[in-house]
């Protein structure tokens, strides 16, 4: 009993201090944490993109990390998102900006013309 009681123990210990790690840092930018959070943004949003794309770290202190990344969509348009995670007394936060690009050849980016009488 001894022999299974140990390993259990081990693992019971890992899961709990993994546990208390995610809650006492900021999750770093391309953390399974991190995604979750950016992919419940972009659900809220119905935003969809193509694919995931490598998310660039900006900065990263003790009170926040700045990241980034540029999703493209499916007209060709892409999206810039910035985000940010910091400490609001003891619970992690998130503050975004997102901006959309219009793609070439999309009716965004291509240039007005006038219509023939």
């Amino acid at each position: 009993m001894r022999l299974l009681a140990i390993p259990a123990l081990a693992i019971a210990g890992v899961l709990i201090w993994r546990g208390a790690q995610e809650r006492l840092t900021l999750p770093d930018c391309d953390s399974s944490r991190a995604k979750s959070t950016l992919g419940e943004v972009l659900k809220q949003l119905k935003v969809e993109p193509l694919r995931d794309e490598p998310i660039r770290q900006i900065s990263s202190s003790k009170e926040q990390v700045a990241c980034s990344v540029v999703l493209p969509l499916a007209e060709g348009a892409t999206l810039n998102i910035d985000y940010t995670f910091f400490w609001q007394g003891s619970s992690v936060q998130m503050k975004y900006s997102i901006s959309r690009r219009p793609g070439k050849g999309t009716a965004e980016g291509r240039p007005a013309v006038p219509a023939s009488p």
